[in-house]
């Protein structure tokens, strides 16, 4: 029987998150919150890494609406979902995620 597209696309994201990427990024909610700072710093800001996530989702879902059977960008979102996730997590219980 062949997996459906959403589990094999929710399999792929696990995949980037926690292996190859989290390797060489570091955990993502650590990576969102460096790349909140970094914004913040820029721009006077107060974004949190949880919103950050929330932005690599918008452009995800922008993208595709311009590509819609491009399946890193729904591949992607997803991801991103499980990290806003994590992010929230730490956030609102102050406890880091594993």
């Amino acid at each position: 029987m062949t997996e459906p597209l959403r589990i094999s696309c929710l399999h792929e994201a696990a995949n980037l998150t926690s292996g190859d990427r989290n390797e060489t990024y570091g955990p993502p909610v650590q990576n969102m919150q460096h790349i909140a700072d970094i914004f913040n710093a820029w721009t006077g800001r107060d974004l949190t890494a949880r919103e950050v996530a929330q932005l690599h989702i918008a452009t995800k879902l922008a993208r595709s609406q311009t590509s819609p059977t491009h399946r890193d960008s729904y591949v992607d979102a997803m991801a991103y979902r499980g990290i806003e996730y994590e992010c929230a997590v730490e956030e609102f219980t102050q406890e880091p995620t594993p």
